[in-house]
């Protein structure tokens, strides 16, 4: 995403030309290096700001919110910036922009946009500043993407939209089908050499094994490459993969997709489950842990047992103990069994209901019993479990391991979902 930051100022208020140029040194000196800068003073001509899809306006004076809202007018997305706000610069600089009536430009100006344009937010300080351009950057990285429906979606998968333009339409991206034998016909034909980085990768991050041989962490690690080369031949940001379709290969998914939402800026859902790649799509440039689709389990305490076999080992930036197992309903191939932390604050998401809507909870992990389900396990104790009950989505969750529920709000305002 191209940003551009634009600082205006009128000469009836700053009458001083170097305290003016001190001004903008400073403010622009705060800004993230790779964007662009433009002081604009009194008159806003044609071509005076490059294009792009986010224009950060900061008005540094009165009498500038026509050259505001004109620039506004040819921008996707508008972030206004109340640089005035002691403490957001230097003392001299804010004292300076609220002599010179910055303040009231700022409200002046913000109510206007926001009745007038689709995208526009404001931002009082740097933190919101920063987190605002870091939403919007997930947007745009949605927003063109292709996502791969490897096979058909698995039968019991009753949540999904009716048709892919549903989520076309939505978000602007593009559903590619993918028939399960392009995939299978690449793994058939990889031999050790395409498959040696994921085998090395598994076996050094493993810290046991239990049922898997040699031969089939080969196989597993054969398919990794497969469906890694079959993304970045279609140029895809992400894939739903008919997981259990592949069974009949004699080996599994799992470390595939675990890898590809580990290790690559890419996504991954199993099971054919397009509202989970959606969601992972969404969610992918608002955290800085890895992102794991999980089955819930309810329990008499009121916690949930969430499992899945695809877990990435370094699910909270760091890799975590991981014994390799053979895939839990079908015994065949390998799966990761990931010890997830405990005390560890989460959120968990899903986009669905004709991709209308998303649910937002937050929780932690917490101890609890290891049953017989999908190999790696985690129980979680929501904020609010009664609300998980009542607005759940769909079976899958995607989960962060960490709360970035405020952005998922942002996020979800900005594709028009209503939050559950």
């Amino acid at each position: 995403m191209k940003t551009v930051c634009a600082f205006f100022a009128a000469r009836r208020y700053w009458k001083d030309e170097k305290a003016l140029q001190a001004a903008y040194g400073d403010l622009a000196g705060r800004m993230d290096p790779t964007w662009e800068k433009r002081l604009i003073v009194d008159t806003l001509e044609p071509g005076a700001l490059p294009e792009g899809e986010c224009l950060v306006a900061v008005p540094m004076s009165g009498a500038v919110q026509k050259n505001i809202l004109a620039a506004a007018a040819h921008w996707d997305s508008v972030v206004l910036y109340g640089a005035y706000i002691r403490e957001n610069a230097a003392e001299e600089t804010c004292r300076e922009m609220t002599r010179c009536n910055a303040a009231p430009t700022l409200m002046d100006t913000w109510a206007v946009l926001r009745r007038t344009r689709p995208r526009v937010q404001l931002a009082l300080n740097g933190e919101q500043l920063r987190e605002t351009i870091r939403v919007l950057k997930a947007y745009y990285g949605v927003k063109g993407a292709t996502v791969l429906q490897i096979g058909h979606t698995e039968p019991w998968v009753i949540s999904n939209a009716s048709a892919p333009q549903v989520y076309e339409s939505r978000f602007g991206i593009r559903i590619r089908f993918v028939e399960q034998g392009e995939l299978a016909a690449l793994y058939r034909g990889a031999g050790r050499e395409q498959a040696e980085p994921y085998y090395r990768w598994f076996s050094e991050h493993k810290t046991g094994c239990v049922e898997p041989e040699e031969s089939q962490l080969w196989d597993a690690a054969r398919m990794a490459w497969a469906l890694i080369t079959l993304l970045e031949s279609y140029g895809a940001r992400g894939a739903a993969i008919a997981c259990f379709n592949l069974l009949g290969e004699g080996t599994t998914a799992c470390l595939g997709v675990s890898y590809v939402n580990d290790q690559t800026p890419m996504v991954a859902s199993c099971e054919g489950d397009m509202d989970s790649a959606v969601t992972m799509l969404l969610m992918k440039g608002l955290t800085d842990t890895r992102l794991w689709m999980a089955n819930p389990g309810l329990q008499p305490d009121g916690t949930v047992n969430f499992s899945h076999c695809t877990a990435p080992i370094c699910c909270t930036g760091q890799a975590l103990p991981c014994v390799l197992r053979s895939h839990h309903e079908s015994g065949i191939g390998v799966s990761l069994q990931v010890e997830l932390p405990v005390g560890q604050r989460l959120t968990a998401c899903r986009v669905s209901d004709e991709a209308s809507r998303m649910t937002i909870h937050t929780g932690v992990s917490v101890p609890g019993a290891y049953e017989p389900a999908c190999r790696t396990q985690m129980h979680v104790r929501f904020d609010d479990m009664d609300h998980y009950l009542a607005t759940a989505l769909g079976c899958h969750q995607v989960f962060a391991f960490e709360d970035v529920a405020a952005r998922l709000r942002r996020m979800a305002e900005l594709f028009g979902l209503e939050v559950l």
